[in-house]
């Protein structure tokens, strides 16, 4: 039995599609808010981390794109939002992480926003 791609499609994951941009709200004097949802809590595992670190990548790639142009105009830290609604229950690691990462954020245009919360309840 092959193992899967570290970066595959995997419904199991609390990342479970690093190809999507989760939400983009678009502002109307231009930027973005984009989300990405950890909506359940991950672990301090390298495959979980490195997940999480190619979610980012891939939202910043799309920041730079000109289709993000097209639509938000250019991006800045002062109009880019990456808003990281992670579970608060993540391992300790993936927070550091995420701390350890805001200036390659910044680097990239936009600033990144650390969100612990729990999912909202579904009764």
């Amino acid at each position: 039995m092959n193992e899967p791609n570290l970066y595959d499609y995997d419904e199991s994951h609390p990342i479970p599609d690093l190809g999507v941009i989760d939400v983009n709200g678009v502002r109307e004097g231009g930027g973005s808010d984009l989300v990405i949802i950890v909506a359940s809590p991950l672990e301090a595992e390298e495959r979980s981390l490195r997940r999480l670190m190619k979610k980012i990548e891939v939202y910043l790639g799309f920041i730079q794109s000109e289709q993000f142009r097209a639509e938000a105009g250019d991006p800045s830290p002062e109009n880019t939002k990456i808003i990281m609604k992670i579970h608060r229950e993540s391992c300790p690691e993936a927070f550091e992480l995420l701390d350890r990462n805001k200036d390659w954020a910044l680097n990239n245009n936009a600033m990144l926003e650390i969100d612990p919360c729990l999912p909202e309840s579904t009764n």
